[in-house]
C-alpha cells in the first residue's frame, strides 16, 4: 500500500470513529469537525491537494468567514459520505448564490469560462476561498479599498492583456494615478469609484454591449450615481438630449474627463484643464465631418485660436476665457435657449463675468472669425495687409542690415588702403 493510501485510510478511520451513526452520516449532516480530522491544520492553507495528499485547511479560517457554521458538503459536493468514494466534485457557488451565479455567467468572465479559458475570475478570485467575508469587511478581497487590487492583478499582466486582446496594461494601470485611485490609495475613501462602480461586480460586459454599465449610453448614469448634480445639468444639456435622442456622436462624461486617467480640473494633464478644454471641445467641433452632419458652426476651435483669448490662452494665461467660460460646463444650451449663456440677451453678463465695467455694446463683437475671403473680408483683408507690409518691411529691413554691412566693410578696407599710402 502506498504512503498516500496510508494517509488517506488513516483519515477515513479517524473520520468514522468520529462521526454519528450511519443513518446520520449522509448528506450535510457530516459536521465540519469530522471533515478538518483530515483537512484541518491550524495556521496552514493548502486548499488544493499535494502529492496526492488532501487539500488542507485552516480551522481558524474558516470559523471567522461568512459561512463559519455551514457544513462542507455544502459547497463540496460528493464530499458527504467517508470514506469519498470518488474525487468531490469542483465547489459551485451558484447553489446557493443563484443570482450572482447567473449574473456571472452572462458577464464576459463567465462565457470566456465557459468556452474553456481557466485564466478568468472566478468567485474564489474576488472574494476569497474558506476565508470569504462580507464585502463590507475591511479584511475582505472584495471589499472596495482593496478590489482594486484583485482586478489589476489581472489587468495590469501584459501576458493577460495580449492573451485577451484587452486594451494594454498601462490602459489600467491609469487608474492607480487617477483622482479616483489617488482617494483609494493616500485617503483611504472608500466612497471613491472603483472597478465594480463603473463596470459591475458579477454581470461585467464588454462596453459595446447595450446592457454594460460602461456603455456609452449608461455612462452618464453610472457617473451620476456620485455626481447627480453634474448629471443634472448634463440631461438638460444640447449633449444629453442628443445622446438620449440616439446621437452617438454626442459627447459623455469619458470623452471630456477621460476614462482611468481622470485627475483633477486643476491638473495641467487634464482633457479639462483650462488651456487644455479648447482641444478637448475641438475634438468634435474642429471636426468637418461632426460639422457637417449636424449642420454645425465650423471651425470653433481653429477661430477661437486665432482670437485675442486664444491667443492670450495659448501663451499661458489660463484666466482668458475657453469655450467653457462662454458656453457652460455640463450645460450647454444652444444660443437660440434663452436660458443659454451665449444667448443674445445673455451674453453681456457672460463677457460681463471677466469684463464687470463693460457696457452691452462690448459683447457684440463676434468671437469665431473666420478670417478668409468668403468669411469676414474686412478682416481677411486687413490680415492679408498687415502679412505683407510685415513681410515687405522685414525684407527691406534685411536689405538695409545687408547694405550697411557692405558699406561697413568698404569703409575699412578704404581706411586701411589709405594708411599704406600715407606710410610710403
Amino acid at each position: 500500500m502506498s504512503r498516500t493510501n496510508v494517509m488517506v485510510f488513516v483519515c477515513s478511520l479517524i473520520a468514522l470513529l468520529a462521526a454519528p451513526p450511519a443513518s446520520a452520516a449522509g448528506g450535510d449532516a457530516l459536521k465540519v469537525s469530522q471533515c478538518l480530522s483530515c483537512h484541518g491544520k491550524e495556521g496552514r492553507e493548502t486548499g488544493a491537494r499535494e502529492r496526492g495528499a488532501p487539500p488542507i485547511v485552516d480551522p481558524g479560517v474558516l470559523e471567522r468567514s461568512v459561512h463559519s457554521g455551514s457544513r462542507c458538503a455544502s459547497c463540496h459536493a460528493g464530499a458527504a459520505e467517508i470514506p469519498h468514494r470518488e474525487k468531490p466534485g469542483r465547489v459551485t457557488c451558484g447553489s446557493c448564490h443563484e443570482s450572482a451565479a447567473s449574473s456571472y455567467q452572462a458577464s464576459i468572465h463567465g462565457m470566456d469560462y465557459l468556452k474553456g479559458e481557466r485564466d478568468v475570475p472566478g468567485c474564489t478570485t474576488c472574494h476569497g476561498k474558506h476565508d470569504v467575508l462580507s464585502v463590507d469587511d475591511p479584511r475582505s478581497v472584495a471589499f472596495s479599498l482593496n478590489i482594486v487590487d484583485v482586478c489589476l492583478g489581472c489587468h495590469e499582466d501584459e501576458q493577460v492583456e495580449m492573451e485577451h486582446a484587452l486594451p494594454g496594461a498601462e490602459y489600467f494601470k491609469a487608474y492607480r494615478d487617477s483622482v479616483h485611485g489617488m482617494a483609494v490609495k493616500r485617503a483611504g475613501l472608500n466612497v471613491a469609484a472603483v472597478c465594480p462602480d463603473c463596470h459591475g461586480n458579477h454581470k461585467i460586459l464588454p462596453a459595446d454591449n447595450p446592457g454594460s454599465k460602461v456603455n456609452r449610453l449608461q455612462i452618464p448614469s453610472d457617473c451620476g450615481k456620485c455626481h447627480p448634480g453634474i448629471q443634472k445639468d448634463y440631461d438638460e444639456s444640447i449633449h444629453g438630449k442628443g445622446l438620449r435622442a440616439g446621437i452617438m456622436d454626442s459627447p459623455v462624461c469619458t470623452d471630456c474627463h477621460g476614462e482611468h486617467t481622470i485627475v483633477k480640473v486643476t491638473d495641467p494633464s487634464a482633457k479639462v484643464y483650462a488651456k487644455n478644454i479648447p482641444r478637448t471641445c475641438g475634438s468634435c467641433h474642429e471636426s468637418e465631418v461632426i460639422s457637417s452632419r449636424y449642420a454645425l458652426p465650423k471651425k470653433r476651435f481653429s477661430t477661437y485660436m486665432d482670437s485675442f483669448h486664444g491667443i492670450a490662452l495659448e501663451f499661458g494665461m489660463t484666466k482668458t476665457a475657453n469655450c467653457a467660460s462662454c458656453h457652460g460646463y455640463h450645460l450647454v444650451l444652444p444660443s437660440s435657449d434663452p436660458k443659454s449663456q451665449v444667448n443674445v440677451n445673455n451674453i453681456p453678463t457672460t463677457c460681463g463675468q471677466c469684463h464687470p465695467k463693460t457696457s452691452v455694446n462690448f459683447a457684440r463683437g463676434k468671437i469665431h472669425v473666420e478670417v478668409s475671403r468668403e468669411g469676414h473680408k474686412g478682416v481677411w483683408m486687413v490680415r492679408v495687409f498687415y502679412t505683407l507690409f510685415i513681410t515687405a518691411l522685414a525684407l527691406l529691413f534685411i536689405l538695409h542690415i545687408g547694405f550697411d554691412l557692405v558699406q561697413r566693410k568698404r569703409d575699412r578696407k578704404g581706411k586701411r588702403a589709405g594708411s599704406g599710402e600715407e606710410r610710403g
